[in-house]
């Protein structure tokens, strides 16, 4: 019982953690991100604005952490204020925002862009907010010979337009107003020339792992309609086929903005800025609720585990699948690789080679490679068809010798003679099945399926003579037994897809 309380109360411990950690918030109506620094690497994504202030070049030598307090010892965030404002020395306009909130407007509210022409006029106070709050720094710098990128946050909130608005007639106040800057994520950049632009870029690798790190600079989208299933981002954003897309919704908790997750999806008919997609676990994502399509870390990849039953056999499998392509019926193909291990019934029978050996019940091992179809349906399930091409092995270990075994100075001479060896049967097998992958919880799935094999047993082809009696295990093992390995099996598993 104790032991019980303090497996539960640790399972507790590890666990908070991941319930205390905060929920991101992808805003379905700020699709524009202001950028001061290095924006020029930034510029493959349409939803990227260039703040011009100036970042002193010496902060190109300095870590993140230090870069974060040299940003807020020189007012950075105050100067990025300034420029939004269009602030002079002496006054404040509207007119740089109204601007950037007018094209945010009519790339992300539907609604108020269907009514017609939308004009600065119509711009609401509301309406900078979201293009205040989605001010970043971003600078990549040289520390020790390699080259870091570094992401920062001007933490622009509702209090401080508040605060510059209070005081919109009286510039001594407004330059009181403090707008700090706080350090998001740093790691590596991987550069790579451009022969086009003639200039260095960041390596898509390093766009795709920026984008998981900063909520902000998210390879992420709306879901623009559901018939047929699309987003407005595409090959310019990062986006590839076969990507894993995650939809979210906006919620409100405690007062406080979220966004929760709706389904799980994957691209498919990616273009430039749009793609299609589809559905494999969650539920139905809605356009006219602003939901937003997130793109998520995936290899396309899956491991199956499953155990076999054959007629007299019994076997252990892993498959390891990696999906190819996938359309926008949801109907995917996959390169497939499977190894197995499995053992006949009565397993501690002992068995008499051809030349009087004694070896025990063979091993089963097989390795191949196959090709499959997946097939989707109810956004639940896959049924997948396939074909395989294995080589099987049944390995019999030596128990006993036989007495006919020739020895040279009391040494068994292997060299001059077949007998008291382990055998391995080799053969070729071609299995041809289907399987349903059934979501449990997805990635996890249920694996059920069935397959009619072929076998080709290798030791049987040519002509035999005296001396590779002894490997026959046609002769001593199938044949007697009535065991066979052709025919037809069924598995269950599970399936985890990464």
């Amino acid at each position: 019982m104790k032991r019980y309380i303090l497996a539960t109360l640790l399972a507790g411990f590890l666990a908070a953690p991941i319930s205390a950690k905060e929920k991101p918030f992808y805003d379905s109506k700020s699709n524009i991100v202001c950028i001061t620094g290095n924006y020029n690497l930034l510029a493959y994504g349409n939803k990227y604005r260039k703040v011009e202030v100036e970042i002193p070049a010496s902060c190109s030598a300095y870590s993140g952490k230090q870069l974060c307090k040299i940003l807020n010892d020189k007012k950075i965030g105050k100067q990025i204020l300034d420029y939004l404002f269009c602030y002079n020395g002496t006054s404040l306009s509207e007119e740089r925002l109204k601007d950037l909130a007018l094209q945010n407007v009519l790339k992300s509210d539907d609604e108020r862009a269907a009514i017609g022409v939308i004009s600065k006029e119509d711009i609401l106070k509301e309406d900078y907010l979201p293009i205040l709050e989605n001010n970043y720094i971003f600078l990549v710098s040289t520390v020790r010979g390699k080259k870091i990128w570094n992401a920062y946050k001007v933490e622009i909130d509702k209090d401080v337009l508040e605060q510059v608005f209070n005081c919109w007639d009286d510039m001594s106040k407004y330059n009181q107003i403090s707008v700090p800057v706080s350090l998001v994520a740093s790691d590596k950049a991987k550069m790579t020339y451009d022969v086009d632009t003639q200039e260095y870029v960041l390596k898509n690798k390093t766009k795709r792992k920026m984008s998981l790190k900063v909520p902000a600079f998210a390879i992420r989208g709306q879901v623009t309609g559901r018939n047929p299933f699309a987003t407005n981002i595409g090959h310019v954003n990062g986006l590839k086929s076969c990507d894993k897309v995650a939809i979210y919704r906006t919620k409100e908790k405690n007062g406080k903005m979220y966004s929760s997750k709706v389904s799980t999806t994957r691209a498919c008919n990616v273009n430039d800025s749009t793609a299609n997609l589809y559905t494999f676990a969650g539920g139905q994502a809605s356009y006219k609720k602003g939901d937003v399509a997130v793109y998520q870390a995936s290899s396309n990849t899956s491991l199956s585990i499953t155990g076999g039953y054959m007629e007299h056999s019994y076997d252990v499998s892993l498959t390891f699948d990696m999906r190819l392509s996938l359309s926008t019926a949801g109907i995917s193909q996959y390169l497939m690789v499977k190894a197995g291990m499995g053992t006949y019934e009565n397993s501690k029978r002992l068995y008499a080679t051809n030349t009087g050996d004694v070896v025990k019940s063979p091993v089963i091992m097989n390795l191949g490679l196959g090709y499959g179809v997946g097939f989707e349906f109810a956004h639940c399930v896959e049924f997948m068809p396939y074909v395989m091409a294995q080589w099987e092995g049944n390995y019999f270990a030596n128990k006993y010798e036989s007495p006919n075994a020739t020895y040279n100075d009391g040494i068994k001479d292997y060299y001059s003679s077949d007998y008291g060896k382990s055998v391995l049967s080799n053969a070729v097998r071609i299995p041809i099945g289907a399987k349903f992958n059934v979501n449990i919880f997805y990635p996890v799935q249920l694996v059920v399926g069935a397959e009619y094999a072929v076998n080709i047993n290798l030791d049987n082809i040519g002509d035999k003579d005296d001396s590779t009696l002894h490997g026959d295990a046609d002769r001593f093992f199938f044949k007697p037994t009535g065991y066979k390995r052709d025919g037809l099996s069924v598995f269950a598993g599970l399936r985890f897809n990464f």
